[in-house]
């Protein structure tokens, strides 16, 4: 049973109650994040398709994220199953389970503290069931399903809240229509040019001469931080178990207005001059008619976001690997342009000023609806959420992940006669916990011998560390000989653990 009380993470869809919306609404949440998916390859919607089947199918939420426990619980048994299949094609079971387990331990570092318990109590369970021969699904899943029960709720909130609530809807009504097919030159409220800037209909025309563009003061607005899980490679698949990262956010706004011409756009009082001119600044008349200069205007609206993180790990698109680069901060940026319009004399009886239509901007554009369900502000932010998603987090000094991330190295990189008897291994760092290539004794390699003080007896020249499977074995007496006149150090080689059961790596 799941417990009573949760303290749901500050995210971007945590809402304090649910509502009646149709399912036909919530279909269409989920196809706007798909359409969203199209753009930002980055995305991951595969468990809000998850949620759409759940409610379709009207389960209980604590049913839901027993569901989602056994996924992930799938998903990580399958990693370790293929990970010691493929380790055992060159080492016994025992060797490479010992091999898999140094990757788990290692990987688990970078999932989320309340995570690791669960996912090495599954991996060391799909281990034992692997070595016993028995094929079977973890059962025991009670600590993750309430874990899973946050990532529920905020989906299920994010299906089921209505637009007022989700401050999706803009102050323009539902089934408003745009009224400027032909592009007026009069709005009758400030509303119907709102929802003609995020409308799809085409935009004005494009200015094909010379021309003028200005643009208005860039208004930003700090908002509250958002905390945001993110995904860790593990076993080489990525999970949604990593830390849980806080990052700032900050909207900005501006008006962009083009105009045809070379001429001042501006008059004296902030109006705009509609008024085409020649050369000579003469207002040019066709007809008997003073003629149109025109002019044409958009919103753009942004969030610029970055990591609030002082921890020893990083962050990376690409995962971890050899080469692969890591920086301590993330800072990114998404933005949305509106639709283009041409700028109206008139907006509800009113000159349209400069100064008017950069309040629009900053004001009513990031509340305008993006689709049905969500304004421009929630598009941002839900472009910035699946940003995030492809980030994966690992430390900073992560050179490798497994072996075979160091054969480059090995190759290129380490002297001909250091790669004799020698084979490179991805080694985890005792103190920081970071993973490097190393070089690992095999069979017949010298290797350091200590006395029971842990005083070196040995030269330490030429010596390395003894592969999995082996040990160093003293085959030279260190001591004084001839009369105190020369001095044997001792020494040893790597020798196997279990003749019976090793195999060389190579």
């Amino acid at each position: 049973m799941l417990k009573p009380h949760w303290l749901l993470m500050v995210s971007l869809f945590s809402f304090s109650s649910l509502a009646q919306v149709s399912f036909e609404e919530k279909k269409n949440r989920v196809e706007f994040l798909e359409e969203l998916g199209a753009k930002a390859q980055s995305m991951n919607i595969e468990a809000y398709r998850r949620e759409l089947n759940y409610e379709k199918n009207n389960l209980p939420l604590d049913e839901r994220a027993e569901r989602e426990s056994s996924l992930l619980a799938e998903k990580i048994s399958l990693q370790v199953q293929k990970a010691i299949e493929a380790a055992m094609e060159d080492k016994s079971f025992e060797v490479a389970s010992e091999e898999v387990k140094a990757a788990i331990e290692k990987d688990l570092e970078l999932v989320a503290p309340e995570l690791r318990d669960e996912l090495r109590a599954i991996s060391l369970q799909t281990i034992e069931n692997f070595n016993r021969g028995v094929n079977q699904p973890i059962t025991d899943l009670t600590n993750l399903n309430e874990i899973m029960f946050k990532g529920v709720q905020e989906r299920s909130s994010y299906l089921n809240v209505p637009g007022e609530d989700m401050g999706l809807v803009s102050s323009l009504e539902r089934d408003s229509k745009p009224s400027d097919k032909n592009h007026p030159t009069e709005y009758a409220t400030k509303a119907e040019l709102v929802e003609s800037l995020v409308s799809d209909l085409e935009s004005s025309r494009w200015v094909s001469t010379s021309n003028l563009t200005i643009k208005t003061d860039e208004m930003s607005k700090t908002d509250s931080r958002v905390s945001l899980q993110i995904k860790v490679e593990f076993l080489g698949v990525a999970v949604e178990a990593g830390p849980t990262i806080a990052f700032r956010r900050e909207y900005k706004t501006n008006a962009t207005i083009m105009a045809e011409g070379l001429a001042p756009a501006l008059l004296p009082d902030g109006n705009f001059d509609f008024v085409k001119k020649d050369k000579l600044g003469k207002a040019i008349k066709e007809n008997g008619k003073f003629k149109r200069r025109f002019f044409s205007f958009a919103c753009d609206a942004s969030l610029d976001f970055s990591s609030d993180y002082t921890g020893s790990g990083g962050f990376s698109m690409a995962g971890m690997g050899g080469g692969t680069s890591v920086t301590k901060t993330i800072s990114q940026s998404v933005s949305l342009t509106s639709r283009r319009i041409e700028v109206p004399e008139y907006i509800d009886g009113k000159s349209a000023t400069l100064k008017y239509l950069s309040q629009i901007c900053h004001n009513d554009f990031l509340k305008a609806k993006a689709t049905n369900t969500l304004t421009i502000a929630d598009s941002l932010n839900v472009m910035m959420k699946n940003v995030i998603s492809g980030l994966r987090f690992s430390h900073p000094k992560t050179k490798c992940a497994v072996d075979t991330h160091c054969y480059k190295w090995f190759n290129n990189e380490v002297i001909a006669l250091a790669r004799i008897k020698n084979f490179p291994r991805c080694v985890e760092e005792r103190r920081e916990k970071f993973r490097a290539c190393e070089l690992r004794g095999l069979q017949g390699q010298n290797c350091a011998v200590f006395d029971a003080q842990g005083k070196r007896l040995s030269d330490g020249m030429f010596e390395f560390t003894c592969d999995v499977g082996l040990k160093c074995v003293k085959y030279q007496q260190e001591g004084w000989f001839r009369n105190w006149e020369i001095y044997q150090y001792a020494k040893g080689r790597c020798m196997p653990i279990s003749p019976k059961n090793y195999k060389s790596p190579i």
